[in-house]
């Protein structure tokens, strides 16, 4: 599956990721949902990602089922970089 990754404009170790070419701004998303998510900036477009392997960055077993299951993956990076 590919997908296209958005970042929070409010908080940027927030991601909200969709099936590639999915238009964020035209998802129903839940009442629920982390106000950050709702203000996004593109991050990463056309990712692939597979169920069963690793990514360094991601858990793509659980972005994937997220997409088929609502529509939208939201999660964090599983590693980051500080410069500094």
């Amino acid at each position: 599956m590919k997908i296209d990754i958005y970042t929070s404009t409010k908080n940027g170790s927030k991601y909200l990721s969709v099936a590639k070419g999915t238009n964020p701004s035209e998802l129903t998303l839940s009442d629920s949902i982390d106000n950050d998510l709702r203000h996004l900036s593109p991050f990463r477009t056309r990712l692939e990602v597979e169920r069963g392997k690793e990514h360094p960055a991601l858990d793509q077993e659980d972005v994937i089922t997220q997409i088929e299951t609502q529509g939208y993956a939201v999660h964090t990076a599983k590693s980051f970089i500080t410069l500094g």
